[in-house]
């Protein structure tokens, strides 16, 4: 055999070798794919199927199911594609409720049945979504940017769409942007799309007329050492950098409209017991809080007497805008003795005896000074605090716009070498010890409870890179609006919006919006109520505050939102020929016999506490509008508890005419507590 011979054989050995490792490699595929898991779990459910048949038609669909890769594609969140219906296979089948996983119902959430077609599966639970297997979907596969959502966060994928701070549904991720707005994150992160907030921290010009040096040093060493509801977080301050930072905040000189100057008045002594009586009527509770007692809206005042001195406080309690422009406090109508004796009930008794002594003033060396000014830039405090004739400073920190879908290849952990390789772990180190990855980080620490951490970690992980197209965002339109002319400087004055709505503008603490207030409520009673506030309803504490106006302000402000607060369509007055005495009647009986309203309303002295009394309702509320609240309720404010019983015609018209005709509460037997039948 000559050498060609012997070569053309190695070749065609060669060759046959190889064709039966290709034909091997060919014959792989298809028999790992025979033993996928979606293959076992498709024959378990269509058995699933065939045991629930319950009709003829029913019994040949089951056996019609076949053993298949099925996917979802939704092209609108860029094209994505997931395949996890070929293992859970009952998620959009109410019979398979009680069917073992992974073939069970989905559970509900507000967009079910709908919800796979629309959104398919790995926009919310995240994944490897074109996956076939267990171990690659749910695991944290190496260079796949989006693992599975832990179960605890993914409320975080509501947040997608969802941009408003409350989501209805997902209270860890509302709680997590509360606290995020709360904690002033965006005073040093940048997010895209901004965040709206703004910060209620007090502006820190002419600090050296307002606190001692002393309470100075203790807050900024370590603020909730001070108070425990402190806001402020801890930026581990040594006593030099304490020292310097007092040093520059103690030269910051006020205002010239904030400058105090004591007065004969000022430097008498008040009466601490009258001025626990003011503290009462003027219910500062209803936004303090003392020792923890209160509704928590405002700063808490227990200590407040050891925090500031009595001059600063008279100043303050008297036009607090001028040191607080952003405030949410009104600017009550306190006279000179007024502010004396409320000032010396809340240094006398609001002060705490652990507080620190008040120190000797700092030395207000230059180069004290400015090493103060360099460490106020450095750790962000303009962030939060305003001092005059300083811009406010672009944020510090790391953008977070993206952050929720951030790799955990692209994360620094430091020195975190006991953590994880995911991103929930290093938010939630993040957020708990800040400083821990690394020496000389700037971000302070918060004294978040492992609850809060969880909710911040949510609301993080809420911020994905690439935005959701604007047919799926779920955003309220911002709302501007500011009462014109000398209302809105009344209302200003008096902060009527830090509680209420008018026009969709303001907060929403109050029971009752103002925007259709003149079609609902009596003027008389309107004026009356601005000069002496009560609550209606027995269950609820009193939180309108006694606002001290004078009664030329309470009648013009009453009179123009009997003027302007209007809805056209609402009549005043629907009997302006009289009450008819059998429409009365006729009103009574449903009252009381057909929709049952005293199960939720007093009247006579008797009925339910929940809803508003209903005595001398018709000197409160006007006839028409009682007739249009009854055709439903939820049309003047959509959390309203008065069901909407779809009453026919006439039924309001003739409830509206028997309250109309309600005598008033003081007109009940004192023997009996009952009332009359009526006028």
């Amino acid at each position: 055999m000559n050498n060609d011979s012997k070569g053309t054989d190695g070749l065609w050995g060669l060759f046959a070798i190889s064709s039966v490792a290709f034909l091997a490699l060919m014959a792989v595929s298809p028999v790992k794919d025979y033993f996928r898991e979606y293959r076992g779990h498709q024959n378990e459910y269509r058995s699933f199927l065939l045991d629930r048949a319950g009709s003829a038609r029913e019994l040949k669909e089951a056996k019609q199911e076949g053993v298949r890769v099925r996917q979802i594609w939704v092209p609108e969140l860029g094209n994505a594609v997931d395949r996890c219906t070929s293992c859970h296979l009952g998620v959009s089948n109410p019979d398979a409720a009680d069917a073992p996983q992974p073939l069970s119902l989905h559970p509900r959430t507000p967009h079910t049945p709908d919800s796979f077609d629309r959104f398919g599966c790995v926009s919310c639970h995240r994944g490897q979504g074109r996956a076939t297997t267990e171990e690659d979907a749910h695991g944290n596969t190496p260079d796949w940017p989006q693992p599975l959502l832990p179960k605890r966060y993914t409320e975080a994928s509501c947040g997608s769409c969802h941009l408003d701070e409350v989501v209805p549904e997902a209270a860890q991720l509302s709680r997590g942007r509360k606290l995020m707005l709360q904690s002033g994150c965006y005073a040093c992160h940048a997010v895209d799309p901004p965040a709206v907030w703004s910060s209620d921290a007090p502006a820190l010009d002419g600090l050296s007329q307002k606190t001692s040096p002393g309470w100075l040093r203790a807050w900024l060493t370590s603020p909730v050492s001070v108070d425990q509801e402190a806001k402020m977080p801890d930026f581990g301050l040594t006593p030099a950098e304490v020292d310097s930072l007092t040093a520059y905040l103690w030269s910051l000189a006020p205002a010239p409209d904030q400058l105090i100057e004591a007065t004969p008045a000022e430097l008498a002594e008040g009466d601490p017991v009258r001025g626990k009586k003011l503290f009462r009527e003027s219910r500062c509770i209803s936004c303090h809080t003392v020792d923890g007692r209160g509704n928590g809206s405002g700063p808490e005042l227990g200590g407040v007497g050891s925090k500031v001195n009595q001059r600063w406080l008279i100043s303050f309690l008297g036009d607090p805008h001028t040191f607080q422009p952003a405030t949410a406090m009104p600017r009550y109508a306190f006279a000179p003795e007024d502010l004396l004796d409320l000032s010396q009930y809340l240094i006398e008794e609001l002060y705490d005896p652990e507080a620190p002594e008040p120190g000797e003033p700092p030395r207000l060396a230059r180069k004290l000074v400015q090493g103060g000014s360099r460490l106020f830039a450095r750790y962000g405090c303009g962030g939060c605090h305003v001092v005059r004739g300083m811009a406010k400073p672009t944020p510090s920190g790391p953008d977070l716009t993206g952050i929720g879908t951030k790799p955990a290849g692209l994360l620094d952990f430091g020195e975190r070498h006991d953590l994880s390789r995911s991103l929930p772990e290093w938010l939630r180190a993040k957020i708990s010890e800040p400083r821990s990855f690394a020496d000389g980080l700037r971000m302070p620490r918060y004294d978040f409870e492992p609850d809060d951490v969880e909710a911040i970690v949510t609301a993080l992980l809420a911020r994905e890179t690439e935005p959701v197209p604007l047919s799926y965002r779920v955003e309220a339109e911002a709302v501007e609006y500011s009462p014109p002319g000398r209302f809105g400087t009344l209302a200003d004055k008096y902060r009527c919006m830090s509680c209420h709505r008018i026009e969709g503008a303001g907060a929403d603490i109050a029971q009752a919006p103002l925007t259709v207030e003149g079609s609902r409520v009596q003027t008389e009673w309107m004026k009356q109520y601005l000069l002496h506030p009560f609550t209606i309803r027995p269950i609820l504490t009193d939180r309108m505050v006694p606002l001290r106006m004078s009664d030329e302000e309470a009648g013009f402000m009453a009179s123009f939102m009997a003027n302007v607060y209007l809805d056209d369509t609402i009549t005043d007055d629907i009997f302006p020929d009289g009450i008819d005495e059998a429409r009365t009647e006729r009103g009574r009986r449903l009252f009381f016999e057909r929709y049952g309203c005293q199960a939720c309303h007093m009247v006579e002295g008797r009925g339910g506490y929940y809803g508003p009394l209903m005595d001398n309702v018709g000197e409160r509320l006007k006839s028409g509008w009682i007739e249009w609240w009854l055709q439903g309720p939820q049309r003047w404010k959509a959390d309203v508890r008065c069901p909407n019983y779809g009453m026919p015609d006439g039924d309001p018209t003739d409830i509206a005419a028997y309250l109309m005709t309600l005598r008033p509460a003081t007109d009940a037997d004192p023997a009996t507590g009952n009332g009359g039948k009526g006028k």
